[in-house]
């Protein structure tokens, strides 16, 4: 079946599945120090940007008028992190899973303090290509702590090759 005859709906968790997919491959066998681990002084390293990662989640789901399921933020161990990490993605995914129609996915909603204007499915995207920019640099971080480390590169390109078949179809 083509792009062109699936849901926007089915196209927008087709994105986001693969634009989350490799995050966790980075995650995936990585010592707490290189996790921990920051470049320089007041930037981020791999532990911050999943936390920054998954607060700007929670920024998104209360912009669209959904209560986040998440609310605890702290450093911990890797595993403690990337299951905050999942529990908002799974929460975004339900959202878009449960739309009746791509009119509903692309409806104006109303934030959690009254502003209006943010839809879905637009906001779902903007996710997606938010955790492409940072699986770049946890990917780069990830290589300078651990050259022998293996980086999701296939699973980029599937999802940046997808994103440019969906715009272009």
């Amino acid at each position: 079946m083509s792009h062109l005859h699936r849901t926007r709906i089915a196209r927008t968790i087709e994105i986001f599945e693969a634009a989350r997919r490799p995050l966790f491959m980075v995650l995936d066998g990585i010592a707490q120090e290189d996790f921990d681990w920051n470049p320089a002084p007041g930037s981020r390293g791999i532990g911050k940007m999943c936390r920054h990662m998954y607060r700007v989640d929670v920024w998104f789901l209360k912009r669209l008028g959904i209560e986040p399921v998440i609310s605890h933020d702290a450093p911990g161990p890797v595993d403690e992190v990337a299951g905050r990490m999942r529990r908002v993605q799974e929460q975004i995914l339900a959202e878009v899973e449960g739309c009746e129609s791509d009119a509903d996915l692309m409806a104006e909603r109303t934030s959690l303090d009254g502003e209006t204007g943010a839809r879905l499915g637009a906001d779902v995207v903007h996710i997606a290509q938010h955790y492409l920019y940072h699986l770049a640099q946890m990917t780069y971080l990830r290589r300078i702590r651990d050259r022998d480390w293996s980086a999701p590169l296939d699973e980029w390109e599937h999802a940046t090759h997808l994103i440019g078949d969906l715009v272009l179809e």
